[in-house]
């Protein structure tokens, strides 16, 4: 069940605030009110990822998989044993 919400607050700030806010909103994928809703209520609203910064964690994760790989084919000696 949806929860309606018809209460409304309203609180003055200034231009450079709202537009701080809106930012911080849609760097968490929510709305302003969202945001603000979450961040009154004691929560932690957390920044989404942009896809180049995705694309950056997938890249990590495949060079993980690759020395780790190396690693088991040097059978976990240390690398200056090898060279």
């Amino acid at each position: 069940m949806e929860v309606r919400r018809n209460e409304k607050i309203t609180f003055r700030c200034t231009r450079y605030e709202k537009l701080a806010l809106a930012e911080q909103a849609a760097r968490c994928s929510m709305s302003t009110s969202e945001y603000c809703r979450s961040l009154s209520l004691g929560g932690r609203p957390r920044e989404r990822y942009t896809e180049e910064e995705r694309q950056l964690l997938r890249d990590i994760a495949q060079l993980k998989g690759t020395l780790q790989r190396l690693n088991n084919y040097f059978g976990g000696r240390q690398y200056r044993e090898v060279f």
